[in-house]
């Protein structure tokens, strides 16, 4: 499971046309927007829609003016991989 939230800068005018352009993308849904425009998303991932391709076209709905990025929950696997013999990271991984 991939979970995001975002707050989103758009015209408190124009509320209603972004709610419902973004709830229109599967795993979108609007929790609630300030007196100045800023509007808290979630974005989960949906069958046929990764979150990557949502976030994009959240930047593309004319209503949202700025997004940023409050939260990222990505669930892993871990596997048995052995990290890259010239990792600039190597000395942290032992």
């Amino acid at each position: 499971m991939n979970i995001v939230s975002l707050v989103l800068r758009i015209r408190p005018e124009a509320r209603a046309e972004a709610e419902a352009a973004l709830t229109a993308f599967p795993g979108v849904e609007c929790h609630g927007m300030s007196s100045d425009g800023k509007l808290v998303v979630t974005v989960e991932d949906a069958e046929g829609a990764a979150v990557s391709d949502t976030l994009i076209a959240i930047h593309r709905v004319p209503q949202v003016l700025a997004a940023t990025l409050a939260y990222e929950h990505r669930d892993v696997q871990v596997s048995n991989h052995q990290p890259a013999t010239n990792s600039p990271c190597e000395e942290a991984q032992s």
